[in-house]
């Protein structure tokens, strides 16, 4: 595992982990959980992950699913704001749709207590602080004509992605230049609210790179599960592989960025897929193992250990498992699938399969804590996985590289990980000092106040 020079523990860092978490490299769980303990317990999430895998990269045929073309993209005109209109009512209505389903579910935040409705209204504060700064993004994600919004990928609720086209890719549709590199980034939410025009900062700061973004959705809870959203994200890059050439970008430069709830989903699929793959389960040719990279910001890869950290900041924990197939949280753990006995069996096998993988994460974070990528990124090394890279970086929090920073006009954090993986290192550093300096958004006080009542 290559780790950068931000990421080596410290004392700090190390007391902050779990207690299996030391730091040597035969570190296991010391609780009573073991993986020969749990693999016929978590038979059936793991059973009904690897079924909504192989549906997604067998049944359904992304290629016949191309709902709106690169030539689509809207002029400003009266026409097209009535359009755009029509179109932002349209989501609303979904969005009320899916507060309707999660109606049953509300009265479970009831019982959390004094701490979660402290955590709620602190949450509240930060939205009303940093929405002036947000403006900008707002208006760019309906208004700006080189983003097609709503292209379904897929056959269920959600199954969404937006499409960021810089001006280079009108002319890589035409032949007329080489295909764009390209990013599938899969926003977190704490798998109950997310949405892919949070994505909306990264996507306008890609296209001054010159790289597409799909931006995806999935379902949420309580609409699905674990295994539903794996199945989504699975489908999604499925999608692009099949259609991404028809917006100018190259299929054989991808990277996978995902953040916070969307890492757990990405990894697991990751895993799942690389072993289904190197057991001869599948029949589709396509292989994320052709993915330049899957990067990992700030996720939560071992559900179980998080139990304890949701319980000490005064939240249940049974919303991890209500996601869960059964409760069982064993089955939807990245971690923990790395302990199991079918990936000691076939994990050398399967790693032959995996992209490089970048795991980054602030000592900061107080929704993850940084131990969940310490331990993940250790794991996958015992286990066998090559090209793991662990990217600690000091003070910071769990929302910082995608809100704080570009607040502050400091929008390359993500940037400086992601393009040398599409470019190479000396063309990603020739790229970043090209790009337009972007403004600060936010006075320094104001963004000051937001970081010190965000909850996360």
């Amino acid at each position: 595992m290559r780790q950068t020079a931000k990421g080596r523990l410290g004392r700090a860092q190390t007391a902050a982990l779990p207690k299996d978490a030391d730091t040597t490299p035969v570190a296991r769980l010391s609780t009573t959980r073991r993986a020969s303990d749990t693999d016929v317990l978590s038979e059936s999430a793991r059973c009904r992950v690897q079924d909504k895998i192989r549906v997604a990269f067998e049944s359904f045929h992304a290629d016949d699913n191309v709902a709106a073309l690169p030539g689509k993209q809207r002029a400003h005109s009266v026409e097209d704001l009535v359009a755009v209109g029509a179109e932002a009512l349209q989501a609303a209505e979904e969005a009320a749709q899916d507060v309707a389903q999660a109606i049953p579910f509300l009265p479970l935040t009831l019982i959390y207590g004094f701490s979660a409705v402290w955590l709620l209204l602190r949450l509240a504060i930060y939205a009303v602080l940093i929405t002036p700064g947000l403006t900008a993004y707002i208006w760019a994600y309906f208004f700006d004509a080189r983003i097609i919004r709503r292209v379904r990928y897929g056959p269920n609720r959600r199954n969404f992605l937006d499409v960021y086209l810089p001006p280079a890719a009108k002319l890589a549709q035409e032949g007329k230049a080489d295909p764009l590199p390209v990013v599938v980034g899969v926003m977190g939410g704490a798998w109950v609210m997310g949405h892919r025009s949070w994505n909306t900062q990264l996507g306008l700061r890609l296209i001054d790179a010159e790289v597409i973004l799909v931006a995806v959705d999935y379902r949420n809870f309580p609409i699905g599960q674990v295994p539903d959203m794996v199945e989504d994200v699975a489908v999604a890059l499925k999608w692009v592989h099949a259609n991404i050439a028809l917006f100018g970008g190259d299929p054989s430069n991808v990277v996978l960025h995902s953040q916070s709830a969307g890492a757990h989903l990405s990894a697991l699929l990751l895993l799942e897929r690389s072993l289904m793959e190197a057991q001869g389960t599948l029949s589709s040719t396509y292989s994320l193992g052709s993915l330049k990279a899957c990067i990992l910001f700030s996720g939560p890869y071992d559900l179980e250990a998080l139990q304890p950290h949701m319980e000490s900041r005064g939240l249940k924990a049974s919303l991890l498992r209500r996601l869960s197939v059964d409760g069982d949280l064993v089955g939807c753990s990245p971690f923990l699938l790395l302990e199991s006995a079918e990936w000691k069996r076939g994990g050398a096998e399967a790693a032959a399969f995996l992209p490089p993988i970048y795991i980054f994460h602030g000592t900061a974070d107080q929704a993850v804590p940084v131990w969940s990528s310490q331990r993940f990124a250790r794991k996958l090394e015992e286990t066998g996985v090559k090209g793991v890279t662990l990217d600690v970086r000091a003070g910071l929090t769990h929302t910082m590289p995608l809100i704080e920073a570009p607040l502050r006009g400091d929008c390359d954090m993500q940037l400086q990980v992601i393009l040398p993986f599409l470019l190479g290192k000396e063309k990603a550093q020739e790229r970043l000092a090209s790009m337009p300096v972007r403004r600060r958004r936010l006075p320094e006080p104001v963004v000051r106040a937001a970081e010190y009542v965000m909850p996360y």
